[in-house]
């Protein structure tokens, strides 16, 4: 039995140690294709133009939380109906031009914060994303060239034919970090206080968030029958600064405390926020009908302040017909 789980264990470790390697240089979303398509089928892959950029990469931003935006469709990657099926036509949109079924693919990439923000990683709240079809006779979201354009809340004309919402966790930010204190001499009733800056990290600890602290030589072994009369504490007094307090609350008569290391670990006082990679967010609408001179757009909503996609080959909408020619 031994030898058998020494053997899955190996084949374990060799199946996921290239998955490993691979997995933090994600291949691109890129496909093969062929003018005219195969076999009666046509795709045709449409992209966005960056706005901006970030750490090497081009990017559009979400200027408002909460607020639905088109992302305009401005690229086109590879269109194996030339044209013949759909079109862009500068404003944004993908114009139906022959009824029949359709499978529509998207796909956004978007990092949550700014690379080298000390945020890197992160993303916090709701984010939303959606294939919407705009039926004939129905005005379309204005497009300006360089900007997303804000959907109206009161939007329900528009038909929603995919969506993915990606809900943020209830698991708080944190930064910590570790000093040498040594708080002395503490008098019956007296305490000892210090001021500690906290690092950059995932969020900016102020004023009504939450710190938590520990102090290594209060301990029995360290201090004996007294350590039961301490009592450590901390708060976040300013932006980035904790004030450690240790008290002689209990003891009859003074305590000495030797230095040691003391360890914080500020949180920030959030209702959610995740704490996730780059995120890739598929959607598949599967067999749809659309008809002549409807239009097709994608939108995305998020709840995060200065949420932002990466615009790159795994950004896209892809539109195929399922029925071949």
């Amino acid at each position: 039995m031994s030898t058998r789980r020494s053997l899955l264990a190996s084949a374990a470790a060799a199946f996921i140690a290239p998955m490993a390697m691979a997995w933090p240089r994600r291949a691109c979303a890129n496909e093969h294709w062929v003018p005219g398509g195969s076999g009666g089928i046509q795709r045709g892959q449409f992209g966005y133009t960056p706005t901006g950029s970030n750490g090497g990469y081009g990017t559009i931003g979400l200027p408002s939380a909460g607020v639905l935006y088109m992302i305009p469709l401005t690229v086109q990657v590879f269109h194996e109906s030339a044209g013949a099926r759909y079109q862009l036509r500068g404003d944004g949109l993908i114009t139906v031009l022959n009824d029949g079924l359709y499978d529509l693919t998207a796909n956004l990439d978007w990092p949550a914060q700014a690379r080298g923000s000390g945020q890197d990683g992160f993303d916090v709240n709701l984010r939303a994303f959606f294939v919407q079809r705009i039926p004939v006779g129905v005005a379309p979201p204005v497009y300006t060239p360089g900007k997303v354009t804000p959907i109206p809340a009161d939007s329900q004309l528009y038909d929603t034919l995919a969506a993915v919402y990606m809900p943020g966790s209830s698991v708080p930010n944190a930064v910590r970090t570790s000093v040498q204190w040594s708080p002395g001499t503490i008098a019956a009733g007296a305490m000892a206080t210090t001021e500690v800056m906290l690092p950059a990290g995932s969020f900016v600890p102020t004023i009504g968030d939450l710190v938590l602290v520990s102090h290594a030589s209060l301990a029995d072994s360290v201090l004996g029958a007294a350590n039961a009369g301490l009592a450590i504490s901390a708060r976040i007094v300013a932006p980035r600064v904790a004030r450690v307090m240790i008290e002689n609350r209990y003891a009859a008569s003074a305590v000495t405390i030797p230095a040691g290391t003391m360890n914080l670990v500020a949180e920030s006082a959030v209702s959610t926020a995740g704490n996730s990679v780059d995120a890739w967010s598929w959607l598949g609408s599967g067999s749809v009908e659309l008809l002549a001179n409807e239009r097709l757009m994608v939108a995305v909503c998020s709840q995060s302040p200065g949420d932002f996609l990466q615009i790159d080959a795994s950004s896209f909408l892809r539109v195929t017909n399922v029925v071949p020619a």
